[in-house]
């Protein structure tokens, strides 16, 4: 089992390493950009250890990152193709330049660390913390490492670790499968991607190591200097107080304002609901009124087509009624209805 998951690893990895160079040619426009770029990641990564820091821990780790710029230099075209394929260039250069910017910000930060205190804030009372204090006898700076250093560093291992176990598994599929040898371009990767992530791993946990005594240390100040800032919180609590004072009785005349507001409304919905009952009220009367002039008239025009010829006049009242008093000159007709000169009494 474990053999056919080997080969079914090998071919997908040989598939994408050894496929048309297309996939490559749209990812590194050439062998070399990629050896560039990653030994741009390791400057990076040299320019985080101080030259003047001389301990075992910087000595031991400058001495690994000399050893991959090496290793990486070595390469060759061939080795380099097949290590280059294993990683996408646009994402992995972004991986290097937000490294990078987090490592400006954090040289930014630590420039302003002594910028004057705030304005009416008791600078003479309060004590600073004892960072020199936090950090002797270790080769921690008396600067912390900015969280955006460390992020980028940790996605830069993130990006490693996963280049790592794809060389790895290539690695023992190529030399349990097909015999090769540790020098496969696949096994060289691994070696490569692997000392980059000891060199991550030990940065990042000095880092961090370095950020929490600090921390420490301005904990330690802080709880110091409770006395100090005791009248300055009551202070502002009077302060928030009032503004909540403040607040509420804003508050409360908005309410006042926005019921105004609402009741000014209703009263507007009504006025409004009376126009239109009214209107309603009139647009039905007119609608009557038509209806009655439109019978009224009809009468007459039966009446007309049912009198005799010469015979046939015009109920004067019709010509200026205007609905409900107009008259019914059909009322006369006898009993059995209206017909051909039956009509009733003419005008």
């Amino acid at each position: 089992m474990k053999r056919w998951l080997g080969m079914s690893v090998l071919l997908v990895l040989l598939t994408a390493a050894l496929a048309p160079s297309t996939h490559a040619q749209q990812t590194w426009s050439s062998t070399e950009e990629f050896r560039t770029e990653y030994l741009r990641l390791l400057d990076s990564l040299s320019q985080r250890i101080p030259s003047s820091d001389q301990s075992s821990w910087a000595v031991d780790l400058r001495g690994k990152i000399a050893d991959l710029q090496q290793q990486v230099k070595a390469l060759s075209d061939t080795q380099l193709d097949q290590f280059s394929k294993l990683t996408d260039g646009q994402a992995f250069t972004r991986m290097i330049d937000g490294l990078n910017s987090g490592d400006r910000l954090g040289r930014d930060q630590r420039n302003v660390k002594n910028a004057p205190s705030l304005d009416g804030a008791p600078g003479a009372v309060i004590v600073p913390p004892d960072f020199s204090g936090a950090v002797a006898g270790t080769t921690c700076d008396t600067s912390p490492t900015s969280a955006a250093t460390i992020d980028g560093e940790k996605v830069g291992l993130y990006v490693d670790r996963g280049l790592s176990l794809i060389a790895e598994v290539a690695c023992e599929t190529i030399v349990e499968v097909l015999g090769e040898g540790t020098n496969a371009p696949f096994c060289i990767a691994f070696g490569v991607t692997k000392g980059v992530e000891v060199v991550l791993d030990s940065l990042i946990d000095h880092q961090l190591f370095c950020n929490d005594l600090l921390a420490g240390a301005t904990q330690d100040a802080i709880l110091a200097d409770v006395i100090n800032v005791h009248g300055d919180v009551g202070a502002l609590d009077t302060h928030l107080t009032n503004v909540n004072n403040q607040i509420t009785n804003e508050f409360t005349a908005l309410d006042t304002h926005v019921t105004n507001v609402d009741n000014h409304i209703a009263n507007e919905f009504t006025a409004l609901d009376n126009h239109l009952v009214t209107l309603f009220t009139q647009l039905t009367g007119q609608i009557t009124e038509t209806t009655k002039l439109l019978n009224a008239d009809l009468r007459q025009v039966m009446k007309l087509e049912l009198t005799p010829e010469g015979l046939r006049k015009i109920v004067p009242e019709i010509l200026t009624c205007t609905g409900t008093n107009c008259p019914n000159v059909l009322a006369n007709c006898p009993a059995a209805g209206c017909s051909w000169n039956n009509v009733g009494p003419l005008p």
